[in-house]
């Protein structure tokens, strides 16, 4: 990029939500792939029979229910203000999650192609800083902080290390679709 030209943060952006699409789509084959390794065990269904410390970091008060992913309880919460009454079905609350699993990753895509935008570049390295950034400021920290998930503790070393890996997958496909598309448009 030369020094006149000036970066098209709105091109970053809008390339950014293709690629974070695309990020949430590969970390979903990542979860498939985890769960093979892992005897046809969902790996983030794991928890520590008798946890120590950091089981519960919030600051504001539990608001998952036991049996519900973070995205699950962000879904009903938003459901429920919306609706003024709980989801009623398994696959709504599938939906919901789903929703706020994509809604989630296309943002922050988003963010992330903006920023990049004025570097001129979209790499590998960025792309991988921001998936362990979004897993260690978002995934162990904040979602447990929000009440939205049991704090780190609760969770065996190998699923916070499957999570990190899944959202290096996320970083990694979100940086080179970003790329891609920017160089398209």
């Amino acid at each position: 990029m030369s020094k006149k030209e000036q970066p098209n943060r709105w091109k970053g952006y809008l390339t950014g939500v293709i690629g974070g699409v695309a990020g949430t789509i590969a970390m979903g084959y990542f979860w498939q792939a985890a769960k093979i390794l892992n005897g046809d065990k969902d790996p983030r269904q794991e928890t520590i029979e008798n946890p120590g410390e950091f089981t519960d970091i919030s600051l504001a008060g539990k608001h998952h229910e036991d049996d519900e992913s973070s995205t699950m309880a962000m879904g009903r919460i938003a459901y429920t203000f919306v609706t003024a009454k709980p989801p009623d079905s398994d696959a709504l609350k599938s939906l919901l999650s789903n929703i706020v699993h994509y809604s989630y990753g296309a943002k922050q895509g988003a963010n992330y192609g903006a920023i990049r935008a004025g570097t001129g570049a979209f790499d590998i390295e960025g792309g991988l800083a921001w998936g362990t950034g979004l897993w260690l400021l978002g995934d162990e920290l904040s979602v447990s902080a929000l009440g939205l998930a049991e704090g780190p503790g609760k969770y065996p070393l190998k699923q916070h290390l499957y999570r990190w890996g899944a959202h290096l997958t996320y970083g990694l496909v979100t940086s080179l679709v970003a790329r891609l598309f920017y160089k398209i448009f």
